[in-house]
């Protein structure tokens, strides 16, 4: 993390992140489960207190991790055999996000009838491609990227 960074806005900082990654850890459990009780999670790359991307694997098994997004987005995981870096962990959510609300908004469009005058929802598809494009912004901008 930045060592210029105030020590009471840093603990804050790692407060949220152990919270993102706690969560996420409890997702993935429940959703593919993992052999063995005890899992490791580490940040790789944050946009703090908005998007972290993580890995999380089951301790000791250093090769067998699978990237997470957490955050104000979705939470959702990848195979770390599909990206190498935060970066390109970011573009496949980013890619696999826009293709899901692509296909999900063309079956919504046999669905869409509306009354007259009625107010458009807020739609999760929608909601998805939004974060999927600013994921996209986010991976194009190598100032979040710089090595330094």
């Amino acid at each position: 993390m930045n060592e210029n960074i105030d020590p009471s806005k840093q603990a804050k900082l790692n407060s949220w992140i152990k919270k993102e990654l706690d969560a996420a850890v409890q997702k993935l459990t429940k959703q593919d489960g993992f052999d063995g009780l005890l899992i490791e999670a580490k940040p790789a790359w944050v946009l703090p207190f908005q998007i972290l991307i993580g890995q999380v694997r089951p301790q000791g098994k250093q090769n067998e991790f699978q990237w997470c997004i957490c955050g104000e987005v979705p939470t959702d995981f990848l195979q770390s055999s599909i990206a190498n870096t935060p970066r390109e962990a970011l573009r496949h959510f980013s890619m696999k996000w826009q293709l899901a609300a692509a296909r999900h908004q063309k079956a919504n469009q046999k669905n869409q009838s509306r009354p007259p005058g009625a107010l458009p929802e807020e739609n999760p598809v929608d909601m998805l491609a939004t974060h999927a494009e600013d994921l996209y912004g986010l991976v194009e901008d190598d100032r979040l990227w710089a090595q330094g």
